[in-house]
Parts: structure tokens; C-alpha cells; sequence
């Protein structure tokens, strides 16, 4: 959401032929006529299936077996649902990342880091924020009592390095405060990006451009390797694996993406693009079948499942329109997509709400599964969107604030 981690929305979604001078990849304008439209598909599946897990989640750690267990395929597949979360980080990576590398090859202008910062900020803070103080404050209460330390980790999206509290208020909003993280070094590495531009060729632009995410893609690996064969980490060490090194590997991917269609690749025959969703998914079903727990080795499940996402977004971006993008770009999809993020954090503290106040009747097995989610999926949607049209379409509007270049409007220039 995250991301959802999911927290590029429909706003960021990016055109081939984008124009000489180029628009933000988060202003409203580019979406029309946008040719990655569908995109928007995949967010809305993502988020649906986060809620689906969670709710698998909690049946499962109150009657544990009553679902099977690792040999049973449908337990393997519910408990891999998690793995989604690495569909949000490769499509932010993606569309975050395509227009610099568009301006590293002179297709386009370099996106300001002011203004793409206040752009991110404008999309992630407001909701953010709202979300993570109604939580907290539902559960602290009196000055000496209350955990002010999580509330502050959360505030400044830090909590993913303590092991203590990563998953404290909000759990899934450990993914935001790695989202947050990559939008800062993207925007570094932007700085550095618009001091050389001018200097690069076409030819060598794109090659700053693909050195980069595979340079942040072998350093992670690296970082895991270390953590894993030399230092031995527990696989419950949460601030080792669920940090911003340990996930650069699955952002790192989403830039490669970025760069391949930013140097101009064709359009896929479709036998090219149903060859990329066959290795794609099968990536994601090795990935679930081999799935080791208890250990480290989960970390690398994330890797996995981010490179079967690369391979089935290229089928994506780079084929021609068939029956599967036309299924992405149905109304129901592209609506849960548009309110993913608030759905993304909200659905986790209304499912503990209504276990608390005994709402939900499930308690174990597959029947209590399919009557939890009877009830949780559409009161989170519900709450999804009217969080979307009260907090998140307001909050965006502090984007027009500035300019693309990254300067404050004046609205009585010429008066």
C-alpha cells in the first residue's frame, strides 16, 4: 500500500509518448489517454488480497491448524498473499522512477526534487497522519500511560527499525515508512541526476540510468547475504529484513522496468506477452511452494515474488491490449485501485475493532474465513472510500500549491 503500500495512484500513471517537456508523474493531467492506465487494475487487486490475508491472519493465530497448514495448498497460497505487498513497491518503482530516467536521456525534462517530494508528501502525509493519531489514540489513554515513543517512530516513519514496535498502531503501515524512505533517496538520486543531464548523451543517460538500480539492486542482495550466511540473523529480526536495504532489491527491479520502456522498446507481440505472464506467475507459485519458515530465508520469498510482479507488469506496459489489461481496466478494479491506499490502512484496526467487539463470528476454519470476510471486505471498502473522498482527494490538493518546477504559484501574477 505498503503501500497500499500501495501509494502511487491513478495520478501517477505515465505516457509513452510523453512530450518534450515533461509533466510530473504525479500530476492529474497525465492520466488522460494514459497508456498505463490498467495499472491502476493491479493496486486495486493488490489491496484486496492484503485484506484477504489479514483476515487469514487472524483466524489462523486463533486456532492455529484450522486452516491446514504448509502442506495444504490452500493455506500456502493465503499465507503467501502477503507477498503482494512487493507488487506495490515494483509499481511505485516504476512509475517514480520513469521520468527520471526520461530525463537522463533527453526525452524530457528532470522532475524537480522539491516538487516531487511535496507531490509524494501531498499523496502520503495527510491520510497517513490521520490514520496512525485515531489508531493510537484509540489505544492510549492518559499522558503517562500512553506509548509516546510509537507514536513518534510512526509519526516520523521509523518504526520499521525497531523489532519492538514495527507493527504497533498500524501494522501494514511499516510498508509506508519504506515507501517514504525510497521517495527521499529518489530524490536524491535526483539531484545527482539533474547536475549530470545536461552533460550525457542519449546513450549514456541510459546507462546512469540502468547502473543505478542494479548498483541499489546488488547492494541489497549483498546486505541480505551478510545478515543471513556472515552474521547469522534470526528471521524474526524485523528491522534487519523489513528495512529500507532489505527492500531496495524489489524497488531496484521496478527501476530496471522503468528503463526499458523509457529506452523505447516495442510493443510485444502477444505471444511475447503471454510468455511473460507464464514465467511470471510461475515465479509467484515457486515462490509459494518453496516458501521456507521460521527462518531468514524468508526474506528472499520477497525477492522471488517481486521478480514474478516485474515480469507480469512488462506483459503489461510493454504488450498489446488484450483480454487481461481490458479485466484490469474494469470499473470495479480500477475503483478499489483509486482507493487502495485507504484501504490498505484502514482495513487492519476495523478488523481488530470488530474481533474486539466480537463483530466478527469466525473463529476458525474455512467457513469462519468466508463469514469474516463477509463482513470485513465490504465495511473496509466502504470506510475506503469515504476515507479516500474526505481525506486523500483534499489532501492532494496541496500538490497545486507549487509549480512543476518546484516553485510556489503566484496566483495574482499579472494583477
Amino acid at each position: 500500500m505498503s503501500t497500499a503500500s500501495g501509494t502511487s495512484t491513478a495520478s501517477d500513471l505515465v505516457t509513452a509518448e510523453a512530450p518534450r517537456t515533461l509533466t510530473p508523474a504525479d500530476d492529474p493531467a497525465r492520466t488522460v489517454g494514459a497508456r498505463f492506465a490498467g495499472l491502476e487494475g493491479y493496486r486495486g487487486v493488490a489491496a484486496l488480497l492484503i485484506v484477504i490475508y489479514h483476515v487469514f491472519q487472524q483466524i489462523d493465530a486463533q486456532s492455529p491448524g484450522s486452516l491446514g497448514g504448509d502442506a495444504d495448498w490452500g493455506y500456502r497460497i493465503l499465507h503467501g498473499l502477503d507477498g503482494f505487498v512487493s507488487l506495490f513497491f515494483v509499481l511505485s518503482a516504476f512509475l517514480l522512477y520513469l521520468p527520471y530516467v526520461r530525463g537522463l536521456s533527453g526525452e524530457g525534462d528532470m522532475p524537480s526534487a522539491r516538487s516531487f517530494l511535496v507531490r509524494r508528501a501531498s499523496r502520503i502525509v495527510p491520510l497517513y497522519v490521520i490514520a496512525i493519531l485515531v489508531v493510537w489514540s484509540s489505544r492510549n489513554w492518559g499522558l503517562l500511560d500512553a506509548n509516546w515513543w510509537d507514536l513518534l517512530e510512526h509519526l516520523t516513519f521509523t518504526q520499521v527499525y525497531d523489532d519492538g514496535q514495527i507493527f504497533y498502531t498500524i501494522g501494514p503501515a511499516w510498508s509506508l515508512a519504506i515507501e517514504v524512505q525510497f521517495y527521499v533517496l529518489l530524490a536524491i538520486l535526483g539531484l545527482a541526476f539533474a547536475a549530470l543531464a545536461p552533460r550525457l548523451s542519449r546513450g549514456a543517460g541510459l546507462a546512469v540510468a540502468t547502473l543505478t538500480p542494479l548498483l541499489l539492486l546488488a547492494g541489497s542482495v549483498a546486505y541480505k547475504l551478510d545478515a543471513w550466511l556472515v552474521q547469522g540473523t534470526a528471521g524474526d529480526d524485523w528491522s534487519v529484513w523489513f528495512g529500507l536495504p532489505a527492500k531496495l532489491d524489489e524497488f531496484a527491479l521496478g527501476m530496471l522496468l522503468a528503463v526499458v520502456v523509457a529506452s523505447g522498446a516495442r510493443r510485444l507481440p502477444r505471444a511475447a506477452t503471454l510468455g511473460l505472464r507464464i514465467v511470471g506467475l510461475g515465479v509467484l507459485v515457486a515462490a509459494l511452494a518453496l516458501r521456507p519458515t521460521g527462518d531468514a530465508l524468508h526474506a528472499w520469498f520477497h525477492t522471488a515474488t517481486a521478480f514474478g510482479f516485474v515480469a507480469i507488469l512488462a506483459a503489461s506496459v510493454l504488450g498489446e491490449e488484450d483480454r487481461w489489461s481490458r479485466a484490469l481496466n474494469t470499473k470495479v478494479l480500477v475503483v478499489l485501485g483509486l482507493v487502495s491506499y485507504s484501504l490498505y490502512l484502514w482495513h487492519e484496526p476495523l478488523i481488530l475493532l470488530l474481533d474486539g467487539h466480537g463483530l466478527l463470528p469466525g473463529t476458525s476454519g474455512w467457513g469462519g474465513l468466508a463469514m469474516d470476510l463477509a463482513i470485513v471486505l465490504p465495511i473496509s471498502i466502504g470506510v475506503a472510500w469515504f476515507s479516500y473522498h474526505l481525506i486523500e482527494k483534499p489532501g492532494n490538493a496541496i500538490r497545486g500549491l507549487i509549480d512543476r518546477r518546484g516553485r510556489a504559484r503566484d496566483y495574482y501574477d499579472g494583477e
